[in-house]
């Protein structure tokens, strides 16, 4: 449907644009302009947006905590009652 309504247009003898004075047309592309302007900083900052999640979710260490410690034979473990520390002799 679009497709046939611009072929229209073109047949016409004048496209409405040109009817326009020049103030008006002037202001006419302007909003043409910024609204492509403001698409491209759209797809921009979706893309930006998504590169971001995909390094927080995908990314390095650093942007997970630390876990901690667990149990093992190389940490000391807390003394029991009337257990002594084994250097006091």
């Amino acid at each position: 449907m679009n497709l046939f309504v611009f072929h229209l247009l073109l047949l016409s003898e004048e496209m409405p644009i040109k009817q326009l004075d020049g103030a008006t047309k002037a202001k006419v592309k302007a909003a043409l302009a910024a609204l492509i302007i403001l698409g491209l900083a759209m797809a921009l900052l979706i893309w930006l947006g998504a590169r971001v999640t995909h390094r927080y979710m995908h990314g390095t260490s650093y942007h997970r905590p630390t876990p901690r410690p667990d149990k093992s034979d190389w940490s000391p473990q807390p003394l029991q009652p009337g257990e002594k520390f084994e250097d006091e002799s």
